[in-house]
């Protein structure tokens, strides 16, 4: 009967503390899929954040040539001091 006991504690044992860490908030698998979330929102910030970065290399490669890009130019001109050519029609969609 004892060996019995202590067979039975030796394979409940850890079927219990695996029980625990899978059903547990913190470390179970409630806390995997948050953390995953968690993971996804980051990886989508970053492509974000990366193809913003290269709109931006693309625009300096454009402006760091002999000769720069002139609609370029004329863009940041409008955009920094809000002055434009007669010519030139300027929407404002910001205030919309």
């Amino acid at each position: 009967m004892k060996k019995f006991k202590i067979l039975l504690v030796i394979f409940l044992l850890p079927l219990t503390f695996i029980m625990y860490y899978l059903t547990s908030e913190q470390y179970g698998i409630s806390a995997y899929i948050e953390k995953q979330k968690a993971l996804d929102v980051i990886n989508n910030n970053n492509a974000i954040i990366k193809s913003e970065i290269m709109t931006y290399i693309k625009k300096i490669e454009l402006l760091n040539k002999e000769i720069p890009d002139n609609d370029l130019l004329k863009e940041k001109a409008i955009e920094t001091l809000g002055i434009s050519d007669k010519e030139s029609l300027v929407i404002n969609i910001e205030n919309l």
